[in-house]
């Protein structure tokens, strides 16, 4: 079994992921695509990454954020560390 290829595809049948990822397709256009079988370890970090990501975005949905103001504040309390912008 080969670990990766290489198509060409026109814009109108990449699959509805593929064109997210381009932030749409043009539908005459033609697209090369590549694709790479990725280790275990790197897959699993991807996922990790990914849950993480949904975590964060969850919690901005419900409204669990901190100002930046406050949190550049409660660094500077805590830990004696500065930002500057």
């Amino acid at each position: 079994m080969r670990e990766s290829a290489s198509l060409m595809m026109r814009g109108d049948k990449l699959q509805p992921e593929l064109a997210a990822a381009l932030d749409g397709s043009e539908a005459g256009a033609i697209y090369e695509v590549s694709v790479h079988k990725v280790s275990a370890e790197d897959a699993a970090y991807f996922l990790e990454t990914r849950a993480k990501v949904q975590e964060g975005l969850a919690d901005i949905e419900a409204g669990n954020v901190i100002d930046a103001e406050e949190f550049h504040a409660e660094l500077q309390k805590k830990f004696g560390i500065t930002v500057s912008r």
